[in-house]
């Protein structure tokens, strides 16, 4: 996993306990995807010019431990895997001051063309995530 997206939890994102309401962690990890792709060059302008875009088809998360106001939190990613039509990410939010796993689970991008349907994955996109990469995702 790539570290690629920190953020210091608002007030606004804790709930009447005190800590990170849940749906939050949904934000973040679409926020550590943005910066995934910046990361490998290849942000929505650059899908957009190539005439393709990505919906989300799937979120999963499992909760580990709270996160409070003020906390720094470092989001990570990686692609596991990239299907036909579908990229799968694995995504992990971490604390930053004692390194506690708060989150952690996948989201799944489906790649579509102008008109909404669905597209394979470009070859040059495949190619950016292996050289940013440790290892190549699963095909």
């Amino acid at each position: 996993m790539h570290d690629v997206f920190e953020n210091r939890v608002r007030f606004a994102e804790t709930d009447q306990q005190g800590v990170v309401f849940y749906g939050e962690y949904v934000t973040y990890q679409d926020e550590a995807v943005n910066a995934y792709l910046r990361a490998i060059d290849y942000d929505y302008d650059a899908m957009l010019a190539a005439g393709w875009d990505v919906h989300v088809a799937h979120v999963d998360l499992d909760y580990r431990a709270p996160a409070r106001f003020g906390d720094v939190l470092v989001n990570a990613l990686r692609v596991e895997s990239i299907g036909e039509s579908s990229v799968r990410f694995a995504y992990r939010a971490r604390r930053r001051r004692d390194d506690a796993v708060l989150a952690e689970g996948h989201v799944v991008h489906v790649a579509v063309d102008e008109a909404g349907g669905s597209t394979r994955v470009p070859d040059d996109f495949r190619d950016a995530v292996v050289a940013f990469q440790d290892e190549p995702p699963e095909q």
